[in-house]
């Protein structure tokens, strides 16, 4: 097993091993062929312990179990044939994720078991090449089942299921005693108030403005949103909210059924962080940068970005060895994550390169935040390696931007502060 893939497991083991979920992992890059995972998957699908990897094709719970008795849970053979053509999608980066439903089929129980289940790419290569693949699963067998007990079962609902329903103003007429669990708030506390009782500040206001643009023209609305509890603490949900229609079809209020997702964030919060600096990684960054852009044409609004390059640090690598230089990239990246906004968004773009995100900035402002950020670096001792400097690249958002054309005028700005004699700030308009 690679010393890497043991970080991951050593990781995965400490944040989820506590919360009754499944975890895996594939060395695609070396064992495509094995997954590993927690002791949790070994109890639920009966796997061999005695195993430290285990087989894709022999013992998945889905490639292996639910072929082996495919004749007892023919019902849901579709659901199974989707989560298979998913996967093949997401080793092929035809998508990013899957999340979807798969039946299983115990035997020594003669059940068949429903479980959600949840896979992303972790980690790449250099060449782009996945390198490492996570997934997550869920038994979600009671929650499929009361679906289909709603009317005869409302008791049930009131305590597993978290539901609540608004007027139009979004102030709560009912809720449901499992929302009213996890949110920390008394039903009493709750009716009559608004639901902005429990926003969090995190949640950007473009979630809420899509919110209900979507449910006021009578549809329904999907998403995932940070709140907070009664005492501070933030938890992450999956929103479902409907309109409701009076007898004359006139919106009367809204439904919101929800889902706690805060372990799901909790591992894409892993997966989204380089390993050394703890900034945010490529993926995360692309992925910023996409929706950055998408609401920058939707809303009309500015965001910049700086990119910044550490001068010299390959004779500080040959002078002093990787170790120092490890050292200095995370002091670096202290220095970024202390001198930005706290909107702003930090990461390492690769090599002794990092990105900057400045979301409803324009160039003149960025430019003075670089500004900031270049003597902040000039004027930090970086212990062994003593003082040293950075230069920097700035652009901003234009209309028809890509990815590719944003990040190449600051890269073009970055080579002009690099030949104009570096620690300088350029931009690139």
């Amino acid at each position: 097993m690679r010393e890497q893939i043991k970080d991951y497991i050593s990781q995965f083991n400490n944040t989820l091993n506590f919360n009754g979920i499944c975890w895996w992992i594939i060395d695609f890059k070396d064992e495509p062929d094995y997954f590993y995972c927690n002791e949790f998957m070994e109890d639920t699908f009966s796997l061999n312990k005695n195993l430290e990897k285990h087989s894709v094709a022999e013992t998945c719970p889905i490639a292996g179990d639910y072929n082996k008795n495919i004749d007892l849970a023919t019902s849901a053979q579709e659901k199974a044939k989707i989560v298979f053509s998913e996967y093949s999608q997401l080793i092929s980066q035809e998508i990013d994720e899957y999340k979807n439903k798969f039946p299983y089929y115990n035997q020594e129980l003669n059940k068949t078991f429903y479980f959600s289940s949840r896979a992303k790419i972790l980690e790449k290569d250099e060449e782009n090449n996945i390198s490492v693949l996570y997934g997550i699963i869920e038994d979600i067998t009671f929650v499929e089942l009361q679906k289909k007990e709603l009317e005869e079962n409302s008791d049930t609902i009131d305590k597993y299921v978290m539901i609540s329903t608004t007027d139009l103003q979004g102030n709560i007429t009912d809720v449901s005693t499992s929302f009213c669990e996890l949110s920390g708030y008394t039903k009493d506390e709750l009716i009559g108030s608004n639901h902005n009782i429990i926003r969090h500040p995190d949640t950007p206001n473009e979630t809420f403005k899509d919110m209900w643009s979507t449910i006021k023209s009578g549809n329904t609305w999907k998403g995932e949103i940070k709140d907070k509890n009664k005492n501070g603490e933030s938890f992450w949900i999956y929103n479902i909210i409907s309109p409701n229609f009076d007898e004359k079809g006139k919106i009367s209020g809204y439904t919101s059924i929800k889902h706690d997702i805060t372990d799901k964030k909790t591992i894409e919060k892993l997966s989204q962080k380089d390993k050394l600096t703890n900034l945010y990684n490529r993926i995360k960054i692309d992925d910023t940068l996409n929706k950055e852009i998408e609401k920058a044409k939707r809303y009309n609004l500015d965001f910049s970005i700086v990119i910044i390059d550490i001068d010299n640090f390959k004779s500080i690598n040959d002078k002093h060895g990787h170790i120092v230089g490890d050292k200095i990239l995370i002091e670096f990246a202290k220095i970024l994550k202390t001198n930005i906004r706290k909107i702003d968004i930090a990461g390492r773009w690769g090599g002794e390169e990092f990105i900057i995100i400045s979301e409803n900035t324009n160039i003149s402002s960025t430019q003075l935040l670089a500004e900031k950020l270049r003597l902040s670096i000039e004027n930090f001792d970086f212990k062994v390696a003593g003082k040293n400097t950075a230069s920097f690249g700035v652009s901003q958002y234009k209309e028809n931007d890509t990815i590719e054309s944003l990040i190449n005028r600051a890269d073009k700005a970055l080579y002009k502060a690099k030949k104009s004699g570096k620690n300088r700030v350029e931009i690139l308009k």
